[in-house]
């Protein structure tokens, strides 16, 4: 069960008072998820965010070898949330690991809490930017680890791949 103590242990709305995090409370519904269930898949709208209250979801894209999973998210983690941005369809697929709870925030709810509250949107928008920040250095540092082992691999053969 999420309440207003759970809520602030996620990264997007730590940084929130009683009082807003009450609001957020009152747009989300929590819903529940069995292992291998789908929450959403790429490509549907993005209608939602997710906050991850029990369990573990993965975010995957589907390759022509299969599933690649791209994230692994443990409790208290957001996700879904580029559509808050971008107004696009899902870029990648979430699903349940195990029998897991998430509390659903419907985007055009939170939006319009957004528009009406600055001070509040400020908060969360900040937060979101650092977690994005986070996101991307993590995803450099993989991208520059890739082409290590490019390089090796390549070095070996005496064809060296430049680096960006």
């Amino acid at each position: 069960m999420i309440n207003s103590k759970s809520i602030s242990t996620c990264p997007l709305f730590r940084n929130l008072d009683l009082v807003e995090r009450a609001q957020i409370l009152t747009i989300g519904e929590p819903r529940s998820y069995e292992a291998e269930q789908v929450i959403f898949r790429e490509g549907e709208p993005g209608d939602g965010l997710f906050i991850l209250v029990s369990g573990s979801v993965r975010i995957s894209k589907r390759s022509a070898t299969g599933e690649e999973a791209l994230a692994i998210l443990e409790p208290n983690a957001f996700f879904g949330e580029m559509a808050l941005i971008d107004f696009l369809p899902r870029a990648a697929d979430a699903i349940a690991n195990a029998t897991t709870d998430v509390f659903f925030i419907p985007l055009s709810a939170l939006r319009t809490l957004l528009e009406e509250q600055p001070q509040l949107a400020m908060k969360v928008l900040y937060a979101l930017c650092e977690v994005l920040t986070q996101r991307l250095r993590e995803t450099n540092d993989r991208f520059m680890s890739v082409f290590t082992i490019a390089q090796w691999g390549a070095g070996v053969q005496g064809d060296l791949i430049p680096l960006p």
